[in-house]
This record gives C-alpha cells, structure tokens and sequence, in this order.
C-alpha cells in the first residue's frame, strides 16, 4: 500500500511543479488582455514625442529626462534581449515590436543616421491583434 501511495505522491508532486513552471507562460500571454501604454517620457504623448526626437541626443550624452535614443542595432538588441520582442510591423516612422511571450509591446521612431528613440511601450500585446491598435492606442 505504501509503495502505491508514494508513487501518488511522486505524482502529483510532479504535476504540481509542471503547472508551477507553465503558470507564469499562461498568465502573461493572456488572450485579449487589456492593452496598456505609457509614454517614453511621462507627461508627454508620444505624439509630441514624435515631433521632438530629430533634436534629441543619444542617450549616453542625454543631459536631462528624455526618451531611450540609440543606434538602431543597440535598440533591436535591447527588445530582444531584454523582452523577447521582435519587429512586428512598420509604417515608415514607426516600428511595433511586440512579445508573444512576455505581452510586451514597444513602439520605436525612426531618425537620421541609423538612429531611433523609444517612445512608447505597453502590456497586453497579442499577435492576432491588428497592430493598427497599438498606434491608436499610443495616439499615433
């Protein structure tokens, strides 16, 4: 009896730990979760953001609070890296990367000289939405 009850145990101990490990994959990529967003620099819309970034130093010579500025490879490599994310579409001036795995979403303008600033980002994101609802969202 014992020998039944241990294996019942062991069991259930591993199915256990097997839902633990799942649990924060499922939690985070909820289907229609609610689509949040803050902007790069907090009391500005990333639609002013977007007119005032051609002026904006890189980051590491940044002197005051600005958004995150930096060669373009710098950045893909941070939303990789850091968040998973990869590029999900671009309308020209703008870039959505987005995480499938996390629910994060990022919106990057462009700039001269192989340059870009992130200027909003978010949770909730979903592949099967349309990725016109994340500008919208950002107010783009």
């Amino acid at each position: 009896m014992t020998c039944i009850a241990n294996r019942i145990a062991r069991l259930a101990t591993a199915g256990s730990v097997a839902l633990l490990v799942t649990a924060p994959v499922h939690a985070a990529t909820r289907l229609h979760q609610p689509i949040q967003v803050w902007s790069a620099m907090q009391g500005v819309e990333p639609a002013v953001l977007m007119e005032d970034i051609a002026d904006m130093p890189l980051s590491d010579m940044a002197i005051d609070d600005q958004p995150y500025c930096a060669a373009d490879a710098e950045i893909a490599q941070t939303l990789d890296h850091d968040f998973g994310e990869r590029r999900i579409d671009s309308d020209g001036d703008t870039e959505l990367w987005g995480s499938d795995q996390l629910g994060t979403w990022t919106l990057v303008a462009a700039r001269d000289e192989a340059t870009s600033c992130i200027i909003a980002s978010g949770i909730g994101f979903d592949g099967g939405r349309e990725a016109e609802v994340y500008y919208r969202t950002a107010g783009l």
